[in-house]
């Protein structure tokens, strides 16, 4: 008997989750997929997810009509922190004499050489991994670290998953938008009746945004909330300071939510919206968390020591994916490996640009400028000396 198990959080399950379990089902001859929705992943403590409970009925909508396949609450049930190792020890006693495949997306390849007993996992279960579309992971290569390490070979599964993340369903949940081409009509209703991925002002600030600028809000938290995990960051407080981050851009100066707004003296008008768009989120959405605030007022023109939040917003709104011009790759590029080089670059970019149409320049953009500047240049010394 062939035995596929899928874990993960599942928060939420989408469609790409069971298109997965078909591709298991076909591609690997399984006669049962077994689908495992996590406690607490191990790479996810402190991270605020939906109640276990939500999590575990979401996916049960979500496979309740496929055959072959069941859903598991064996991690549920077993609470703490769920290691993969126990999970496979369990079903291993569960089917004795079963063939075990454990599936994985490749973004999970990356960190299992840092899992709880990899060699237990490999002992009890053979690796499948699942490429994602926009992924760029080399399996030749991947397969000669893994076998330098575990003496073992994974196996690749043969098919190609949209890029479909549960982090873009929760901001798409948040803003309101169509979530059909993602999720069953089951879940998405189930989401959408115990409000589980709404987040608090998202949709009356969107009210005041013309469409274009409303889709660039959302692809500034997408690209955000990308970012959340790795760094730490409360989602919802990321998605919150994408959402208003552009709230006041279509305001006039008289509007009755701008009422005792008053902009900061010699501030150029290219960047006036940010101050505006913190005053909003605080005085008429009552947004008390700083770091939000201060993320929407320097989103535009930067700052010297800027938080984490502060970065990403200021950086997503930049290099969001309907941005285009020279160099943007690059950019990105550095977004994903260091955000205060990141930072110096775009500033860069920016006062070349200013100074090339002959606007003006904030000061506190010049002066973010330097202050990024030196951090690389001290970096860059350290990464010598290093190398030495």
């Amino acid at each position: 008997m062939k035995i596929a198990i899928f874990g993960g959080s599942f928060d939420p399950v989408h469609a790409e989750h069971g298109n997965l379990v078909r591709a298991a089902q076909e591609k690997l001859g399984a006669d049962k997929v077994i689908v495992v929705p996590a406690y607490v992943p191990p790479h996810k403590q402190g991270k605020n997810m939906a109640p276990p409970g939500d999590r575990l009925e979401m996916a049960r909508l979500a496979f309740a009509g496929q055959r072959g396949c069941e859903v598991s609450a064996y991690e549920l049930n077993a609470g703490g922190t769920s290691y993969t190792c126990r999970t496979v020890e369990h079903f291993a006693e569960k089917y004795p004499g079963a063939q075990l495949f454990l599936l994985v997306g490749s973004d999970m390849l990356k960190d299992f050489y840092s899992w709880r007993e990899p060699e237990a996992i490999l002992a009890r279960a053979e690796l499948v991994v699942c490429n994602r579309e926009g992924e760029k992971v080399n399996f030749r290569t991947e397969q000669l670290r893994f076998f330098a390490r575990f003496r073992k070979t994974f196996k690749a599964l043969e098919y190609v998953g949209r890029d479909v993340s549960s982090t873009k369903v929760r901001v798409l949940c948040a803003f309101g938008e169509d979530l059909r081409p993602y999720l069953s009509a089951d879940v998405a209703g189930y989401i959408e009746g115990k409000e589980l991925y709404r987040v608090e002002h998202v949709k009356d600030a969107l009210r005041l945004l013309k469409p274009a600028r409303r889709k660039h809000s959302l692809r500034v938290a997408l690209m955000a909330a990308s970012a959340a995990e790795k760094y730490k960051l409360p989602e919802r407080s990321v998605i919150l300071a994408a959402a208003l981050h552009d709230a006041a851009k279509n305001l006039p100066p008289d509007a009755p939510e701008l009422a005792g707004f008053e902009p900061p003296a010699g501030v150029p008008a290219p960047v006036l919206h940010q101050y505006a768009g913190a005053y909003l989120a605080e005085h008429c959405f009552g947004v008390t968390d700083e770091d939000v605030l201060n993320a929407i007022r320097y989103h535009t023109s930067g700052r010297p020591s800027m938080s984490t939040l502060e970065k990403i917003i200021y950086l997503s709104d930049l290099l969001e994916a309907g941005r285009d011009f020279p160099h943007i790759a690059r950019l990105r590029a550095a977004f994903a490996r260091d955000l205060n080089e990141c930072m110096y670059r775009a500033l860069k970019h920016q006062c070349k640009y200013l100074k090339k149409q002959g606007g003006p320049i904030d000061p506190l953009t010049a002066r973010a400028y330097l202050y990024y500047a030196q951090l690389n240049k001290q970096g860059d010394k350290t990464t010598k000396g290093e190398t030495k």
